[in-house]
């Protein structure tokens, strides 16, 4: 199964779904991640998110949106539909859409137009952490046990050394106890969770 996964910012499909990435290569499935934009254009981010991708054991590409083109618009949903063409995907991962950080929303919006044609499972991983309360609820329907990847989950996420500095190790933790909670719910001990656009089988 041919798989792309979106992030717009580096660590954010890492935080999502991380462990699932990392199940899914374990599988054989052949898993693409792709990197939307780079805010502040920091060369070190582009290297984290290098070596996150390779402990998963995916594939990496960096888009190199400018800041000044994240917004919904022909131009840049061009630019999905031509990558889209090109990888032929079974499967689409991308941003919940009502996620609170603006360029998380739009690579969204602009990845549902993009599968206009509904020939392409879509799907939602959570609310990136940390991030902003909104008046939605994200809609689990999809639960991956991710017990046997937490390990490697966490270390994609340590691998962005910037984001450790910035935030502290309680972020991380934060991003665990909801992959514990979601574990709970299923009697597991790690689960993430999908909120599905489009399944197709």
């Amino acid at each position: 199964m041919k798989v792309m996964i979106f992030g717009a910012h580096p660590d954010d499909y890492e935080i999502g779904m991380g462990g699932t990435i990392k199940k899914m290569a374990e599988q054989g499935h052949d898993v693409n991640l792709f990197l939307f934009s780079n805010p502040g254009n920091d060369n070190l981010r582009i290297k984290e998110a290098q070596q996150a991708a390779d402990i998963l054991g995916a594939e990496f590409e960096f888009m190199n949106i400018p800041s000044e083109e994240v917004k919904y618009s022909r131009d840049l949903i061009n630019k999905f539909d031509e990558l889209i063409d090109k990888h032929n995907p079974d499967e689409i991962y991308t941003h919940w859409v009502h996620d609170s950080h603006q360029d998380h929303r739009v690579l969204t919006e602009c990845l549902i137009t993009s599968t206009r044609k509904n020939t392409i499972s879509l799907y939602m991983y959570s609310q990136t952490v940390p991030g902003g309360i909104v008046p939605y609820n994200f809609k689990a329907q999809v639960f991956v046990d991710i017990t046997d990847q937490i390990d490697y989950k966490v270390k994609s996420i340590e691998a962005h050394i910037t984001q450790i500095k910035k935030h502290g190790h309680g972020w991380v933790e934060g991003i665990i106890s909801r992959d514990r909670l979601h574990g709970y719910q299923i009697k597991t001990k790690y689960c993430e969770t999908f909120e599905v656009v489009r399944l197709l089988k």
